[in-house]
């Protein structure tokens, strides 16, 4: 920033401040007077500057585009978990269904029958419910 010899004091005050240092706050403030202030070297500065921009947008777009294509690969690596996963669950359930017809025909049910359908109902209306 182009100051005044007020403004420059000014700023090099901030400058120490920021930086936590008097020496790193001249620092700073003799490179903001060289490299963006001088007309001759704030053209290849902000030149610079641009082009650090650009790097920086297509590093991060490139590492966005490889996240979510990892992504992509792992979702269709967990589809086909659940398929599998599925197929398994789906036997479950018929083999619940089998047993409760099983019990439910049976005319004469012990205690221990009764029971065995009821927790065999309760589990099923559970499974059914992850559907």
């Amino acid at each position: 920033m182009e100051s005044t010899g007020l403004g420059r004091t000014i700023d090099t005050i901030k400058n120490i401040t920021d930086e936590g240092s008097i020496v790193d706050g001249i620092k700073r403030t003799t490179k903001e007077d060289w490299c963006e202030d001088n007309p001759i070297t704030s053209k290849v500065y902000q030149a610079g500057r641009y082009d650090g921009k650009v790097e920086g947008y297509e590093e991060a777009s490139d590492k966005y585009e490889s996240k979510l294509l990892k992504q992509a690969d792992e979702f269709l690596i967990q589809k086909q978990i659940f398929e599998s996963e599925r197929g398994a669950y789906e036997e479950l359930l018929d083999e619940y269904d089998a047993e409760i017809d099983a019990l439910n025909v049976k005319l004469d049910k012990s205690e221990a029958d009764k029971e065995y359908l009821h927790q065999l109902l309760l589990r099923e209306r559970e499974f059914r419910k992850l559907r």
